[in-house]
């Protein structure tokens, strides 16, 4: 029981081991920015998905609201959801506010010491907007 309390509570909390926001935000610039670009010789290294801009669109820019981070057996961070509003210039033009959130997963590189290193894109969703309450 104390295992499942352990990683709820670690799932809350964001460790600083190695990731923090300019990780985070490092690692989505030049994924979306290769995405931008379709390079996926560059996206290879960094993502195992790609925002397509003929699908998804292009992220002009984007803020980080929120990051949550689930640890391993010990202790460090094994993946990570990462809260983002951006804006996006959709394929007809149009540029929109949208939250996304995107996952992140740690797998260490053999020998190498930079925690920086190993954090790849495995996913990113959109998050609806709350719909607003009408005026009485």
């Amino acid at each position: 029981m104390r295992v499942v309390a352990a990683l709820v509570v670690s799932t809350m909390t964001l460790t600083a081991s190695g990731c923090g926001p300019n990780t985070e935000r490092a690692l989505l610039t030049r994924f979306f920015s290769a995405s931008r670009l379709r390079d996926l010789t560059a996206l290879q290294k960094i993502a195992t998905v790609v925002f397509e801009p003929a699908r998804d669109g292009i992220i002009t820019s984007f803020d980080i609201v929120q990051m949550t981070a689930v640890q391993g057996p010990n202790g460090q961070p094994v993946s990570e959801g990462v809260t983002i509003s951006a804006q996006v210039r959709l394929p007809d033009g149009r540029t929109v506010p949208k939250k996304l959130v995107v996952t992140m997963e740690y797998r260490p590189p053999a020998g190498d010491r930079d925690p920086s290193h190993g954090w790849r894109i495995t996913a990113f969703s959109e998050r609806p907007e709350p719909a607003s309450t009408p005026r009485s």
